[in-house]
């Protein structure tokens, strides 16, 4: 979802990444002004979300067309915490099948990159360049083309226009096999969380997808932040479906 958004999933063809990038937010029920940077700390004391530097957002879809993914993501500030403006490091990891023709196509993927966040108090913007390397399977493809590696690049925007509403859009683009990513989330505070809608395009040079549907996220269980959505998808292979996303983020 947010932030680094790494996130899961999210991801690079057709899986799923939060944002990634994970798009979980907190509300202003947190009892404190909810700013931007609130994206990477979560609801802890003052003392303790200054001292996170590593975030951890996992993410998973399932489809009524058969196709399914899971991603995660960690995103560390190496000089500083995750509160401050500056270098941030990101992996991203991603597996899942999904319907291709009469087959069945399956994919994996792992990237490194380097990046750099700029952290205001309304929003926070971070961007990142790395390599990755990726495994795609499916029906007529020859053996020669299902591994390859590449250039990833990712784009992750948070922002809380005010306490109460909260803004969200990602964009990954790999140069391996031209997978894309892209998911943009608006919402309101709503019951210790933000509910609103949410749009995503995914693909590669095999399969395309678009997803349309609504989102609550950024509610609190324990020391977890998660999000939930679901909607309506259309792929290019099995067409008019529904799918089901779950995120989780976590700070050390």
């Amino acid at each position: 979802m947010h932030p680094t958004l790494a996130r899961v999933v999210v991801r690079r063809g057709p899986f799923p990444r939060v944002l990634t990038g994970c798009v979980l937010a907190l509300t202003a029920a947190s009892g404190r002004p909810a700013l931007a940077a609130d994206w990477y700390t979560g609801a802890e004391t003052a003392g303790a979300q200054d001292s996170w530097i590593v975030s951890v957002d996992t993410s998973t879809t399932v489809s009524s067309q058969g196709s399914q993914f899971a991603g995660a993501t960690a995103t560390a500030a190496p000089a500083g915490t995750l509160l401050t403006s500056g270098l941030r490091l990101r992996a991203d990891a991603t597996i899942g099948s999904y319907r291709a023709g009469t087959g069945l196509g399956q994919q994996a993927e792992v990237a490194a990159m380097v990046g750099y966040g700029w952290v205001w108090p309304e929003a926070v913007l971070s961007a990142f360049v790395g390599l990755n390397v990726r495994r795609n399977e499916m029906p007529g493809l020859e053996a020669s083309l299902r591994n390859a590696g590449g250039l990833k690049a990712a784009l992750d925007l948070y922002a809380r226009p005010t306490p109460g509403t909260m803004v969200h859009a990602t964009g990954t683009y790999s140069s391996t096999f031209n997978a894309y990513y892209g998911r943009l989330r608006g919402g309101v505070a709503v019951m210790g969380g933000f509910l609103g809608p949410e749009v995503a395009l995914l693909g590669d040079d095999y399969y395309r997808q678009w997803r349309i549907g609504a989102h609550w996220s950024g509610f609190q269980v324990g020391a977890l932040q998660f999000g939930v959505a679901a909607g309506y998808l259309h792929d290019q292979t099995r067409k008019g479906g529904l799918y089901t996303t779950v995120d989780m983020r976590a700070g050390f």
